[in-house]
């Protein structure tokens, strides 16, 4: 079972889903290229945002991340899954899904293979406040003004819409400081360049499972959970 993984977010997206393949998928060796591909391998790209991602210039390989690792994946014709993971942000998960399967299909009509795309409702962040151990018992007014907006602990963190006011200029954007906030209770500093080696561990991973299987909430979590237990089931 080979993968191509392309992630929007080449910050903490990016590292957060390569140290989380060595918890979910551990058979699977990463390498540094699609050349070095063999047998139960996978390589990890950043998209460099979701603008290029989809392909602003369909005749720009630069500005066409997806378009361009297509042509590489089908001229390799090494790869069993091509796996994109992005923000669904304010768009949605289903709006990102169909514009990036349309994209997809019109780039190539022949592919030499099989697809997953993975949509984050809102952000990584989002699925990141879902380790309820995080949560702080007592906290400071600054976190509490967070809490008394929206309460992740008890509420699925994907529904939550920053308050009207908020300099947040997007929800994702919101979660993100929603989520430093709640960490700096803890004492433990969080940012999209350098997250902190907690979130990588597969404590953390299994705290947002519980959350998942004790509760409807981070379905869009939970999707890509799933599809990394097909995979391996596959192995």
């Amino acid at each position: 079972m080979n993968l191509y993984i392309l992630v929007e977010d080449g910050k903490s997206g990016q590292e957060i889903i390569r140290r989380w393949m060595n918890v979910l998928l551990p058979n699977l060796t990463r390498k540094r290229t699609i050349a070095n591909v063999d047998t139960n391998s996978y390589v990890i790209n950043s998209g460099h945002g979701y603008p290029r991602v989809i392909g602003i210039n369909p005749d720009s390989q630069e500005k066409n991340v997806l378009g361009d690792t297509i042509d590489t994946i089908n001229s390799y014709k090494n790869i069993d899954y091509l796996v994109l993971f992005l923000d669904g942000d304010d768009d949605g998960v289903e709006k990102r899904k169909e514009t990036v399967e349309a994209n997809i299909k019109r780039y190539s009509s022949e592919r030499s293979f099989n697809y997953k795309i993975i949509v984050q409702n809102k952000c990584i962040e989002t699925w990141l406040l879902g380790n309820n151990s995080m949560f702080p018992e007592a906290y400071s007014s600054e976190f509490e003004s967070y809490v008394l907006n929206y309460d992740i602990s008890e509420y699925d963190p994907e529904e939550m819409n920053k308050p009207v006011g908020h300099r947040a200029s997007t929800n994702a954007k919101y979660h993100v400081k929603y989520l430093q906030k709640m960490f700096k209770e803890g004492g433990i500093s969080y940012s999209k360049e350098r997250p902190p080696t907690i979130v990588y561990g597969v404590n953390y991973i299994n705290e947002l499972k519980n959350r998942i299987n004790e509760t409807n909430h981070l379905k869009s979590m939970k999707e890509f959970f799933d599809f990394a237990e097909e995979l391996s089931n596959k192995e």
